[in-house]
């Protein structure tokens, strides 16, 4: 039951608006395929190290989320905490989204 409540809660306030987030920004920025692949595949394996850590650590889960909510974390910076793989994914997109939209 924890569990499912912490995998709500992360995919409701954390990775759900920040796969939103970067799905509509790199299709505005027209971002590389390679780029686009690595993301998204950040996203689907970071997801399941994200709530595996807040079942581990129930306070971190509900501080992040809340940090997350409140605009305190960038939660790009914690999908990229999960994995080396996903910072690096992170990294790359970074200079994208940070280019202003045409």
């Amino acid at each position: 039951m924890i569990h499912d409540l912490f995998a709500w809660l992360l995919a409701t306030f954390v990775i759900g608006p920040v796969q939103a987030e970067l799905a509509t920004k790199m299709e505005a920025v027209k971002a590389p395929a390679a780029i686009i692949q690595q993301v998204q595949e950040c996203v689907v394996n970071g997801t399941p190290a994200l709530i595996a850590r807040a079942v581990e650590d129930p306070f971190w889960g509900i501080t992040t989320t809340i940090s997350v909510v409140a605009g305190l974390t960038d939660a790009k910076a914690v999908l990229a905490g999960t994995s080396p793989q996903c910072a690096t994914a992170i990294g790359a997109v970074k200079p994208l989204l940070d280019m202003p939209e045409a």
